[in-house]
């Protein structure tokens, strides 16, 4: 084990499970303040709290020595520990299963990441294409249709970045290929085109939707979902499986702070007993999608858990 190098989805695995305040609440004494937690710095000769763990971000900082990075980041500079050590003590302490790759396979795992780091930059690119379209002259009808039908607000728009597809069947295709020279195979691997029939070109594969950017806990866009703006059929669409975007497995919205997990899972818990339209129930995932999006704009009223749970009692009656 101590030769072989670990497989990256093990320590893909460790990241998604483990949780920064657990991490450093072992070690230093943390206080609540706000969406962060302040303690005693471990790292220099520290006579108040200056560091902060940021649950959100998975993250610490120290404002005094400039200390900083992820939980296994924390536990290599305090336990005076190799990275591999850490991963592996951690995938142990989090039932992560551990795998390795040896050889000829990391030279093909290399090809692979690269890969996978091409349709990542390419689907982060795609975002803000959508957001340039929704905020463009062809994308009036579905900012209004946001705005004044749903009521989400500006904040809302910009934190979830929602975007718009414009009603051409070629637009986001050229922009690439032109713009951005990124090759169809790498756009169709990305889930963003789809091929012709008969095999003569591509196509868009979302065209006058609003489009939600689908998130892993790392904030990186994996997947989108689109919902009809003319009612055509289906009337929500999400991107197909790809090498990046496992359905099922990734919940939307997952690369929110941890402090909002318990939203989640309230939300997916109760979702058989709560009264939705046929719709969300015939689309579970972009359901849990929408319904995450509308109730955002309510949970920002509520201050406290306990008024929390209380409001999740009242809309289930």
């Amino acid at each position: 084990m101590a030769s072989a190098r670990l497989h990256p989805k093990t320590i893909e695995s460790v990241k998604e499970r483990v949780d920064i305040v657990d991490v450093v609440g072992e070690h230093v004494v943390l206080k609540k303040k706000g969406k962060e937690y302040v303690g005693i710095c471990p790292f220099h000769d520290d006579s108040k709290p200056s560091m902060s763990v940021i649950p959100g971000k998975q993250f610490y900082y120290c404002f005094s020595c400039g200390a900083g990075g992820n939980a296994i980041k924390f536990l290599m500079e305090f336990q005076r520990q190799s990275f591999s050590d850490v991963v592996l003590e951690l995938a142990k302490k989090y039932q992560v299963p551990i795998d390795t790759i040896e050889g000829p396979q990391q030279e093909r795992l290399k090809q692979q990441l690269s890969r996978r780091d091409t349709l990542y930059r390419v689907l982060k690119t795609a975002t803000g294409w959508f957001r340039n379209q929704l905020n463009s002259p062809c994308g009036e009808n579905a900012l209004n249709y946001l705005k004044n039908k749903r009521n989400l607000s500006d904040g809302t728009l910009i934190n979830f970045e929602l975007g718009f597809a414009p009603d051409n069947w070629d637009s986001l295709l050229k922009y690439f290929v032109d713009i951005e020279k990124v090759s169809v195979e790498i756009l169709e691997s990305a889930g963003l085109i789809v091929p012709r029939k008969g095999g003569n070109g591509f196509y868009d594969r979302f065209r006058n939707r609003i489009i939600v950017p689908i998130h892993d806990r790392q904030k990186r866009v994996i997947g989108f979902g689109g919902r009809s703006l003319d009612g055509s059929e289906p009337k929500y669409l999400n991107s197909p499986e790809t090498e990046i975007f496992e359905k099922g497995k990734n919940l939307f919205l997952a690369f929110m702070s941890r402090s909002r997990d318990i939203f989640y899972k309230v939300i997916l818990a109760n979702y058989s007993q709560l009264v939705f339209p046929n719709f969300l129930i015939e689309n579970l995932e972009f359901g849990v999608n929408m319904i995450c999006l509308v109730l955002y704009e309510w949970i920002q009223l509520i201050p406290h858990l306990e008024s929390f749970f209380h409001f999740m009692t009242m809309i289930q009656k």
